[in-house]
């Protein structure tokens, strides 16, 4: 992978970080744009997958296809639901991604270094979703 990938990859947990921090320390308007940005990447995200998946289109399912839909559509549902639900439910999208790179054609389409960047990734994204769900619990 190249090191612009990379790079892009962890800059894009700054928003994730700061907006999590924001909701901790009791903002009104972070709550909102946490949402939305957690929305906005777990639908990039699932775009992501569907492109892998319609690239080695002999090679996958029509449950695979569909299911990368599925979580760009649930990723949007949550965003219109109240933020107790609507933080676990994206939570739930980005794991649901996390299998599904699991399968055969994403193991031949990423590189192990990818693979790496994306498991650390997806556990800083779901330390801020718990962060953040905290913050509006308390």
């Amino acid at each position: 992978m190249n090191g612009i990938s990379q790079k892009l990859g962890y800059a894009g947990l700054i928003p994730f970080v700061f907006f999590a921090l924001s909701v901790l320390a009791g903002s009104t308007w972070a709550p909102d744009f946490f949402t939305l940005y957690s929305a906005l990447i777990l639908s990039f995200m699932a775009g992501a997958c569907w492109g892998v998946l319609q690239a080695q289109r002999d090679h996958v399912s029509s449950a695979e296809l569909g299911l990368s839909i599925g979580v760009f559509l649930w990723g949007w549902l949550m965003y219109f639901v109240p933020h107790l639900a609507g933080l676990p439910g994206l939570l739930l999208g980005y794991w649901v991604l996390v299998w599904l790179e699991r399968q055969p054609v994403f193991r031949q389409s990423y590189k192990r270094d990818y693979r790496t960047m994306r498991w650390t990734l997806t556990l800083v994204v779901s330390a801020c979703h718990a962060v953040a769900f905290w913050g509006l619990l308390t």
